[in-house]
Parts: C-alpha cells; structure tokens; sequence
C-alpha cells in the first residue's frame, strides 16, 4: 500500500498521538494484579505493602510516583488535581521503596509505604494521595533501522494504575444511607442492573464499601470498592444482577465497610419488588 506524502504525514502524526495516550484500564487486563486496590493507614499503623505481581509472559518496568484525585458528585469520578484535596498533603508524610522495577513474568514485588509524621497529627479525617504505578517504555534498539524504530515508538502506549493511600485521623466512623433503588434491564447487555444511591453522612470520613444485593437468600449482585470519599455527598452505583427475572418479593441491599474484619454496616434497605 502507497501512501501521498499528506497521508504519511497525517499518519505520522496520528501515531505519535497513540504514543501520549495513557489508559487506566483494570490491572488483570494488562497482565499485571496489584493487591491491595486501596490502602488505609489508621489508628497506630505506621506501614502498608502494596504488592505488584506480573501476570504477564514477559518482563515489563514500572516506576511509581504519587498524583492527586478529586471525586464528582453523583458519579464518583476522578478527576486530576494539581494538589492535595486536603490542607494536609499527605505524600510529604510517606516514604517508598522501591522507586523502580523491573519484574519477570510470575515474580511478585512488594513495595512498602512508611509515615514519616512530624509533629502532631492532623486534625481527625481521610487525607489521600493515589500511588501511581506507570509502565516505562521498553528501550528501543539503537541499532535498528531508522524506520523500524520510528513505527515501534509510534505505537507504544504507556499504562498506568492509581490505587488510594488514606491517612485516617481518628476514630473514622463514617455513615452513610441508601436513597431511592431503582432496576431496569441495560438494551446493550440485556442484563437487569440495580441503580443504588448511596449519601454519606456528614463528618470528615469517607465510607469504603462493599455492596452486596440479595433476592430472597441469594445474593445476586456484589461491587467492591464502592468508596465515597469525604469530598462528595453523594454517589450512584449500578451493578448488574445476576437473574434473568424479578417478579415479587423484595430486593436487600446491604453497604458494609470493605474490612471485613471491622464487621461494620454503613446502611441497609430493603426495597419491595413489583409483579
């Protein structure tokens, strides 16, 4: 196939384009399982391990880094922020190591975060950074053609995750209640879906969720990581539901802390179910 020479320029551009794109897709997708998805330091804790595994079949570098994230309403959101959302930045207080590295596929990596408190704590709340783990372009040939590393670099695409790291001040009690449950069936999957309002109570706490539905005794629907944190209200979650039919009884929605340890209910409801 020949190309004018406008055609190779535009080409030339687009993929140098595709070469700035981050994506922020789910760490399973990209052969790499980072465990956990959030951390929360609290109480006389002083250290938290992030744990990054390559799940893929060849070996791939990361560097890591902090940013800041600011939730939207309603949706839960991220947005980019070019500072802390809080007063008290948290990512002056914390210390990491490694920086760098490199990992062959099936070897586990374990990063471990520190506080570096000065002084008093802060006043009681969530003061979070989001960790960042950044792919690091594979180091191209110097001896390869020209037009060879010219293509190679055009189509690289860089991939990234951010998991949360909250500091938590206090005695965290978060709550939160659950709005108006409404269910319709998604045209593109087919499949019934709950759309679950959730408002967090006032105070200085984010509510780190878990959310379960039942159908009877059955649970039909679960989404983890369902946080709202303390810069919003309130947040909209839709899961799909694993039935092909309601009809009758009542749906349970439960919210739970993701600890399952700590055994805290954030709300409950049941909602009756139309014939």
């Amino acid at each position: 196939m020949k190309f004018s020479r406008y055609g190779m320029v535009f080409m030339a551009l687009l993929m140098a384009a595709m070469s700035m794109v981050t994506f922020w897709p789910s760490p399973a997708q990209a052969g790499i399982t980072i465990t956990p998805t959030i951390v929360l330091i609290e109480g006389r804790q002083r250290y938290a391990d992030i744990n990054l595994i390559n799940s893929g079949d060849e070996p791939v570098t990361y560097d890591m880094q902090w940013r800041f994230f600011k939730q939207t309403e309603d949706t839960g959101i991220y947005q980019n922020a070019n500072a802390s959302v809080t007063d008290f930045d948290l990512t002056k207080h914390i210390v990491f190591t490694p920086r760098r590295v490199t990992l062959m596929p099936g070897v586990v990596q374990k990063i471990r975060l520190g506080m570096r408190l000065q002084g008093e704590p802060p006043a009681p709340g969530d003061y979070r950074g989001h960790f960042e783990i950044m792919e690091v372009p594979i180091a191209r040939d110097p001896e390869a053609p020209k037009e060879e590393k010219r293509v190679s670099v055009g189509i690289h695409v860089n991939v990234g995750f951010s998991i949360p790291v909250i500091y938590r001040v206090g005695d965290g009690n978060a709550t939160a209640t659950i709005g108006d449950v409404t269910t319709a069936v998604n045209p593109k999957t087919g499949k019934i879906e709950a759309s679950v309002p959730i408002i967090r109570g006032n105070g200085p706490y984010g509510a780190l969720g878990h959310i379960r539905i039942y159908y009877g005794d059955k649970q039909i629907g679960e989404l983890k990581n369902a946080n709202i944190f303390p810069e919003i209200t309130h947040r909209v979650f839709v899961l799909p539901l694993e039935v092909k039919t309601l009809s009758g009884g009542s749906l349970r929605i439960v919210y739970k802390d993701q600890d399952e340890k700590k055994n805290i209910t954030f709300a409950e409801k049941s909602v009756p179910i139309g014939k």
